[in-house]
């Protein structure tokens, strides 16, 4: 039986409740909220909405979405004092299981990843000019070594290739950008400002999995030390523009997504999803292969 929010392992009803509610924060990518989770009474378990029947580019968003309400999940319930065991694409005939993430024992909580919690409720995109101060070399070093223990490396983008980058980006432009929170464009890249993306060795499903978590570590590290964050997904939504991106890094990585950092202003917080609406139940079932995998509610 589907029973909604409960206990699971070691957490309460109302631990499980706020881990989901810091997992179900507000995604940053187009495609909101691609996800769905199921309690049982020893994991909770992240699924997916059409896994294999969308573009390329919309698979990639979906799982780097994913990925960060993966990350969220598992600060959440280290946060708890317990720890997630994780085991990612646990069956194989079932591509929209994503991940079974089982609270076991006890373990202290670290004073990073305690601050990284902390973070995920101010955690947004942030479009609004940023000022001329610069982000500093050592944390620099922090944002790549957060990707890179989420097994992704992140990749700063020089003053010289800036030009070069604009002009991916503007043959990417189909549509012609808009303005997202606070104003700004895909194309908003200034010479002087930090651009990084976040890339894998390989393009798969547990790649991109695997950088959305990369991603969110990075964006809550960031955003732990007052640094505000812009992501980018246009030229990689374009294969064309993500091939001469992927070039332009030295061929050697898969570009997943494009952040610019700085320090700018505060921009209001998005809606938070009701967790009725994303925890598979009775009430709320999940089907991965419907349109944009909404949860419909079954009339008897």
């Amino acid at each position: 039986m589907k029973t909604g929010v409960m206990p699971v392992g070691r957490l309460s009803a109302n631990q499980v409740r706020s881990v989901l509610l810091a997992a179900t924060a507000p995604p940053p990518l187009r495609i909101a909220r691609p996800w769905r989770f199921q309690c049982t009474p020893d994991a909770i378990e992240l699924y997916t909405d059409r896994p294999g029947t969308s573009t390329d580019s919309d698979q990639r968003e979906r799982l780097l979405t994913c990925g960060a309400a993966l990350l969220n999940l598992r600060l959440a319930i280290k946060a708890q004092g317990s720890h997630p065991d994780v085991r990612l694409f646990p069956t194989a005939d079932r591509p929209d299981l994503l991940a079974v993430v089982r609270p076991q024992g006890h373990e202290t909580n670290a004073p990073d990843d305690q601050l990284l919690a902390e973070a995920i409720a101010g955690r947004r995109s942030n479009r609004r000019p940023f000022t001329t101060a610069a982000v500093p070399a050592s944390m620099q070093r922090q944002l790549r070594r957060g990707a890179e223990i989420e097994r992704a490396w992140l990749a700063t983008i020089t003053a010289d290739q800036v030009p070069q980058l604009q002009a991916i980006m503007r043959r990417a432009e189909v549509p012609p950008a808009t303005p997202g929170p606070g104003g700004g464009t895909d194309l908003d890249v200034e010479p002087d400002r930090l651009v990084v993306v976040i890339g894998t060795l390989h393009d798969t499903a547990l790649a991109r999995l695997q950088a959305g978590q990369a991603m969110q570590r990075v964006l809550l590290t960031a955003g732990a030390a007052g640094i505000s964050a812009a992501l980018s997904s246009q030229a990689m939504a374009v294969p064309a523009a993500r091939r001469e991106l992927r070039q332009l890094l030295g061929g050697g990585l898969w570009p997943q997504i494009m952040l610019r950092l700085g320090h700018g202003t505060e921009v209001p917080s998005s809606a938070h999803a009701l967790l009725e609406d994303v925890v598979i139940s009775d009430e709320h079932p999940f089907d991965a292969s419907g349109p944009d995998g909404v949860a419909r509610r079954e009339f008897r």
